[in-house]
């Protein structure tokens, strides 16, 4: 019994894109009549504009300003400009809108006189701003040219403004900088006068300097001073280091002497080179001797000569070394005599160096300022030889390099470009009013206005022609492959899949308000159980606007007013239908106190009858803003569902009508949204809700397989097949 069906939410729905382009295309669709309203009224005003603007020509010319202005003279202008910087690019710019020049081309243009410039315009107009209001000025970009552009309804005058313009700025540019030439040479005029005198001063002064101390050129002396001071320097420390060695040396032999040393023993004599002679002599001989004395006696000739020689060689040796010892002192006297000169001289020479400074003290400054005034004047005097070449030169950096010509075609309007602006102007606000509409428009369209109102969707049923109230509405059997059916099968479907409303045999069908389509859902809904093998009643509890017996085409003396007044009994009400499984119960006469027979007992009789003798038992109630009725029958039945015509009611209404409903604790098993006119922009609402249709198709044949299955057990009532 239990069929393996997936939960509804488990269900995932194919995920759609972020910016769904269809669903708003769609929106547009439905509020086609706004859009293009908007689109033809902005295309409209667009072509009125244009026709009434004055066509309006442009003529540009284009001025250069060099980097540098043409070197004839080697020689820099007075007043100079860094025009290298993009910053004077931009200062020429603003110079151009500027209305002194504005007034000046004005003058030299004479636009007083000329008729074509301001028609009509008195001599008393201010001519110069509307010369300032025709111009547009703008730079190159990453050049150093200027677009000079006049506007104006005569093409001829657009360029005899655009080239008098660039004209004057040219001129008033030379003029400038002749101008500042001239004034830069006066002042140099001036200032050398001022010079003059002060550079005769300044070179008298030095010149009587020089005669009082008797000299040309003092800084020669200096030079002369501070070389001999350096060499002077030189050798006292030289003479300082020799006579520091000398005294070393005469000290230790002194030391030596004092200590009763002979000359002969003192080792700085034997240093001496006659000594070292000596003293090889004095050896060789006493070598000899020795020989000679182990041949021969003392008294042999030859010893006696070499004893003899021996003494001379001894006493020359002890002579030797005395010298030695003197030569010592007197290398130390000598040393210490060349120090004392030396320091005398250097003293000498510092004298003459310091009273040289003194004087030098006085003189450089006079000498400095004399250098200085006459170079300063001299260059002044140059200056001034040049600034009067330059001023007779007329150079000028900004020239005129492409004229302005009269233009053969208007530049404003534009009309193609402002067309096309109209008419993506129109697009956006026809589009932007509609996405407004559609944005405030809060009636319910779509299956997300029905979840938002916290009540699932179980079906959606699109427009059906004719009008609901005859044969043709049993649309499921009239057409059963329409979408209308299918949607009517996915209704029975979800109702299937609702675990509480799968188990209720009582569900009433309503509505909000009248003409929502509530007895079309009941009719069909009450067909498609039959159709399904379950035994269904169709009950028409509409007491005071009945359709079903026109539907159904039955009689209307017996009905549902003749069982709750006791008149008939409820077989003798219950009528067949040509669709098996399906019995009808219809309104018979009009009674004329609803409320009161619907809350009878004789209504809960026939409910607890019912329900014994029927699987399912439809009640087509009237609308819930309408009457009470639905109200009262509440209480009796076990599942309510909601009709919702689609773009009729606003969400509002609906959530106050199923706040009713939900107060009186009967599950509202969900809602459907009826009567969606595919051509008119239900479509995307349809097409949203289908991928849940397309899951409630897929096990359509499932549960119906279920059901019938379930219908071929004995009936609890009966105890017979259904």
């Amino acid at each position: 019994m239990n069929a393996s069906i997936p939960d509804y939410d488990g269900y995932e729905p194919v995920s759609q894109p972020a910016i769904d382009w269809r669903r708003h295309l769609l929106v547009l669709w439905e509020r086609r009549w706004i859009f293009l309203t908007v689109f033809v009224v902005a295309v409209i005003s667009t072509l009125f504009w244009l026709y009434k603007q004055v066509p309006i020509y442009r003529a540009t010319a284009k001025i250069l300003c060099e980097a540098e202005t043409m070197k004839i003279l080697n020689i820099q202008d007075v007043a100079t400009t860094d025009t290298r910087d993009f910053q004077y690019i931009n200062t020429q710019v603003k110079m151009l809108q500027s209305r002194p020049l504005a007034e000046q081309a004005a003058q030299s243009l004479n636009l007083k006189a000329n008729p074509d410039f301001l028609p009509g315009a008195s001599t008393n107009a201010d001519y110069a701003g509307a010369l300032a209001e025709c111009l547009t000025v703008e730079k190159d970009r990453d050049s150093r040219l200027i677009r000079i552009s006049a506007d104006h309804p005569n093409p001829k005058v657009a360029a005899l403004l655009a080239n008098g313009v660039a004209q004057e700025f040219i001129r008033q540019n030379l003029h400038s900088k002749l101008a500042k030439s001239m004034e830069a040479l006066n002042w140099l005029r001036q200032q050398a006068d001022e010079l003059k005198p002060k550079v005769q001063a300044s070179e008298t002064a030095l010149q009587d300097y020089r005669d009082k101390n008797h000299t040309v050129s003092l800084e020669d002396r200096q030079n002369i001073v501070s070389d001999k001071l350096k060499a002077l320097n030189t050798a006292l420390t030289q003479a300082h280091t020799s006579r520091i060695d000398a005294e070393s040396e005469w000290n230790k032999v002194k030391a030596l002497l004092d200590a009763g040393k002979k000359p002969s023993e003192i080792p700085s004599a034997a240093a001496d080179r006659q000594v070292s002679a000596l003293r090889k002599q004095l050896n060789d001989k006493q070598v000899a001797l020795a020989v000679l004395r182990e041949r021969y006696g003392d008294q042999h000739p030859m010893i006696i000569n070499a004893v003899t020689e021996l003494r001379e060689i001894q006493v020359k040796l002890e002579k030797a070394c005395t010298e030695a010892v003197e030569n010592i002192k007197a290398t130390y006297l000598m040393a210490k005599t060349k120090e004392d000169s030396l320091q005398q001289a250097l003293r000498d020479q510092e004298d003459q160096a310091l009273d040289l400074d003194r004087k030098l003290a006085a003189y450089l400054p006079l000498k400095r300022n004399a250098e200085a005034d006459r170079q300063l004047y001299d260059s002044i005097l140059t200056r001034i030889k040049e600034t009067t070449l330059t001023g007779k030169l007329e150079t000028n950096n900004i020239r005129l390099v492409d004229p302005a010509l009269p233009p053969v075609s208007p530049a404003k309007p534009n009309r193609t470009r402002t067309i096309m602006m109209g008419i993506a102007l129109g697009l956006f606000a026809g589009g932007a009013l509609s996405f407004l509409v559609h944005r405030y428009d809060d009636k319910i369209k779509s299956y997300e206005d029905v979840e938002a109102l916290g009540l699932p969707q179980l079906a959606s049923v699109p427009h059906i022609k004719p009008e609901p109230h005859d044969e043709a509405s049993r649309i499921v059997t009239k057409d059963p492959h329409s979408m209308a059916s299918e949607a009517f099968r996915n209704l029975r479907a979800s109702i299937w899949l609702n675990p509480s409303a799968k188990t209720a045999k009582t569900l009433m069908v309503t509505s909000t308000v009248p003409g929502e389509g509530k007895s079309l859902a009941a009719t069909n809904l009450a067909i498609i159980f039959a159709q399904n093998n379950e035994r269904t009643l169709l009950v028409d509890a509409d007491l005071r606007h009945p359709v079903q017996h026109k539907v159904f085409g039955t009689t209307s003396e017996c009905g549902l007013s003749k069982f709750l007044t006791d008149s008939m009994s409820l077989d003798e009400v219950i009528q067949k239908t040509e669709i098996p499984h399906l019995d009808i119960i219809t309104v018979g006469h009009r009674p004329s106190n609803p409320p009161e027979l619907l809350g009878s007992s004789r209504m809960r009789e026939l409910l607890e009858n019912v329900r014994q003798r029927y699987d399912r038992i439809v009640f087509d109630c009237p609308p819930v803003n309408a009457v009470s009725d639905p109200l009262i029958l509440l209480p009796h039945v076990e599942g309510v569902i909601f009709i919702l015509r689609f773009n009729k009611l606003r969400s509002v209404i609906v959530a106050r009508t199923l706040k009713k409903l939900r107060d009186s604790g009967v599950p509202v098993v969900g809602g459907v949204m009826n009567n969606i006119d595919l051509k008119h922009g239900g479509y995307y609402y349809y097409y949203y809700h289908y991928p849940y249709s397309k899951y409630y198709s897929k096990y359509y044949q499932q549960s119906k397989q279920e059901q019938a299955e379930e219908n071929r057990r004995p009936s609890k009532a009966t105890g017979s097949k259904s």
